[in-house]
């Protein structure tokens, strides 16, 4: 059984599959437009669906009682939200949000469940994507503990600039500050000073990377090594 020729995903897990596994999913598999914005789960909601990440951004963030949010990481094409539910983890441990307007294939929780039943190579890509989910959200952890807003502001404008592949971002300063979990003046004088070194053009929302390779250097090494740890755990699905 061959996977249809229309169907060539962007997401890297569904692109590593063998074609006979990518044909058990596409006739369960539906592209969704996900606009920003857009709450996919929240604590101790059921767990319905599986994402499959084709472009833009989704967030896993950890709300306090006080309201105070922090995200704990970030989801690109790299990216297959929920798939622990179908080893049977019910229940979402954290809010996902769109953050930055996303496509993604879904797949009800139960078909995906029969299909890794049915496919060992599915099986072993489910447990690879919450691999790599757990190993995202750890090094956010450290990244959110130990390293600067500034540091980790930049890590992030390479991060989501990975992700949408343009040098334009749509992000307000208020956002920015509930996902570093900073105060909006901090966010402010921020990107001021970034702008300053020429790096980047802030205005009304929006973003512009004028100088990613001095983004990179000021950024923590946060991004390139959960860069490497994606290629690694992707790559191992052929093994």
């Amino acid at each position: 059984m061959e996977a249809p020729p229309e169907f060539d995903p962007r997401n890297l897990f569904l692109a590593a599959l063998s074609p006979t596994d990518q044909a058990i999913l596409r006739s369960m598999l539906s592209l969704q437009r996900l606009p920003q914005g857009l709450v996919l789960q929240e604590p101790e909601q059921s767990i319905e669906h599986v994402y499959f990440v084709e472009s833009g951004m989704i967030s896993l963030v950890a709300a306090m009682q006080d309201g105070a949010a922090i995200e704990t990481v970030t989801l690109g094409r790299e990216a297959i939200l929920g798939a622990l539910a179908a080893f049977g983890t019910h229940r979402a441990t954290a809010r996902a949000i769109v953050q930055i307007d996303a496509t993604a294939w879904r797949l009800p929780v139960a078909d995906f469940r029969h299909a890794i039943e049915e496919s060992p190579g599915l099986r072993k890509m489910a447990l690879l994507g919450s691999e790599l989910l757990l190993a995202h959200m750890q090094q956010t952890a450290a990244c959110n503990a130990l390293h600067t807003a500034e540091r980790r502001l930049c890590r992030w404008i390479v991060q989501v600039q990975d992700r949408v592949g343009s040098d334009v971002i749509r992000l307000t300063h208020d956002f920015l500050a509930q996902m570093l979990s900073v105060r909006r003046p901090t966010v402010s004088l921020i990107a001021y000073e970034l702008q300053q070194a020429g790096f980047i053009r802030y205005q009304r929302g929006r973003i512009a990377i004028l100088d990613r390779a001095g983004l990179e250097r000021s950024a923590c090494e946060c991004a390139g090594v959960l860069r490497e740890k994606t290629q690694r755990i992707v790559g191992d699905i052929g093994f």
